[in-house]
């Protein structure tokens, strides 16, 4: 067969497709570079690490949360690689940034919730912790200390709300923020402070899938609801030895993330739910679900839901006839549960996070602190913003004006106290201290000891909050 060339014309040029390297013209292979050592490292180096130091440390910190070992999936087989276990490096600049000139305050961001959202209430108690918090450290600084200011904003239903308002805070020139509840929220906000290289302390999401980024610009000292998924599963099927168990719960994102840890670890202890069933919140009717509950004959129910929706199921499952135990999250324990359940919330079992009527002298004097400034007893979502803000103001007290030196420190903690109790954070940091249970006898919440941790963090590096007082 006869080849012939291809011409093309080109602002006057000619020029073939063999002599481009198409057709039967081959394109010849580059030389061969010949590598030679020229003494440079391969790895960046974190310039915050002393001389000798490594950026990771293998098996440094529990695994996922320190799930118990029965409840780990593939538990069998040794995994070629565990994510969590070693803490993700900053190796950016900034820690030697000057610190900005003409500063009159020291800026702190607080994302609330919606006033008029399903987290209002409890944003608003989170807020006043928070607020609680920095009034006193302002009334507690010496001559000389800037004081700190507060830089609010409320977030709103629409996606995404809550990253412009992460810019917001960075045009601000907030030193680090706190929130918030909503998980979707809270989500888009860690992906906004990662660009902004701003701190972010959550003290009240239980998503248990925020931190599995490992953005290194977050530490939450809210146990997430893994820490209640497998103290549940360890209640329900170990101590109370259930074996049909159903879940009820929120047909809502929080919802979901929030039993997706309960069914898998019941079904490694060999007991997958017989009914995994929703409702909408605030549905009224709910007889299809008890209907389905009824036909799977369970001996024990696991609620998930806003109390007042779960109080009233509760009632209604219980005048159906059902005997089954009944267990739930830390929400029940708000008053919306007893109030719409009645006499049928005896009984109900759920986890919470430290006893509410403990008498240690730090959570006594923050309660008659709290009960003084807002009139009211506080809850854990006031509690546990008032410990992030705390921190906050210790790293910022520690580190100065400078966004990268506030963040070492803060990634820096393995442990820490509040007026909550002690915190124990991995390599997600997340706080991981054992949770408590609490029980509905009597028309009052009866708490129990929370288990021992299982410790596999270096002592180094922890830190206290003057818990004591202001």
């Amino acid at each position: 067969m006869k080849h012939i060339p291809i011409l093309f014309l080109l602002g006057g040029m000619q020029f073939s497709l063999a002599a481009a390297g198409y057709g039967s013209a081959e394109k010849p292979e580059p030389p061969p570079v010949k590598e030679e050592d020229d003494g440079c490292v391969s790895e960046p180096v974190d310039p915050a690490l002393k001389p000798g130091e490594t950026a990771y440390t293998e098996a440094e910190y529990p695994f996922y949360g320190n799930t118990p070992e029965d409840m780990i999936p593939y538990r069998g087989t040794e995994p070629y690689y565990r994510y969590w276990t070693k803490r993700l490096p900053y190796r950016g600049p900034g820690r030697d940034y000057l610190d900005p000139p003409n500063l009159k305050s020291l800026k702190v961001g607080l994302l609330s919730p919606a006033a008029y959202g399903p987290e209002g209430a409890r944003g608003q108690r989170s807020r006043q912790g928070v607020l609680l918090a920095f009034e006193e450290a302002n009334a507690n600084r010496r001559p000389g200390q800037l004081p700190f200011e507060i830089f609010e904003r409320e977030d709103a239903p629409q996606w995404g709300s809550a990253a412009n308002i992460s810019v917001e805070f960075k045009d601000a020139d907030v030193l680090g923020f706190l929130g918030t509840i909503d998980g979707d929220a809270t989500h888009v906000a860690l992906r906004v402070a990662l660009k902004i290289e701003t701190y972010m302390i959550n003290t009240s999401d239980p998503d248990p899938t925020l931190t599995e980024t490992q953005i290194p610009w977050l530490t939450r000292v809210w146990p997430d609801d893994r820490q209640q998924c497998f103290r549940l599963a360890n209640l329900i099927v170990k101590k109370h030895g259930c074996q049909r168990i159903a879940v009820l719960r929120e047909s809502s994102r929080p919802g979901r993330v929030g039993v997706m840890h309960f069914n898998n670890y019941i079904r490694r202890l060999g007991y997958p739910p017989v009914a995994h069933l929703f409702f909408k919140p605030g549905d009224k009717d709910i007889s299809a679900q008890i209907a389905a509950i009824r036909a799977a004959e369970p001996d024990a129910i696991l609620f998930y839901g806003q109390p007042e929706d779960v109080g009233r199921y509760v009632k209604m499952l219980r005048e159906a006839g059902l005997k089954a135990q009944f267990f739930g999250f830390d929400r029940l324990q708000e008053d919306g549960f007893r109030k719409n359940a009645g006499e049928y919330a005896e009984g109900m079992t759920i986890t919470y996070f430290f006893n509410l009527n403990r008498t240690d002298p730090p959570w006594l004097d923050f309660v008659a602190r709290y009960e003084k400034r807002w009139g009211q007893k506080p809850d854990v979502y006031a509690a546990y913003g008032y410990d992030g803000a705390k921190l906050m103001i210790e790293a910022i007290d520690h580190a100065g004006p400078n966004r990268f030196r506030i963040r070492d420190y803060l990634a820096s903690l393995n442990e820490w106290d509040g007026v909550t109790g002690h915190m124990i954070f991995d390599g997600r940091w997340d706080n991981i201290v054992p949770i408590t249970t609490a029980h509905f006898k009597g028309g009052e919440w009866h708490y129990d000891t929370p288990p021992p941790l299982n410790r596999n963090v270096k002592p180094a590096q922890t830190a206290q909050a003057s818990v004591a007082g202001p």
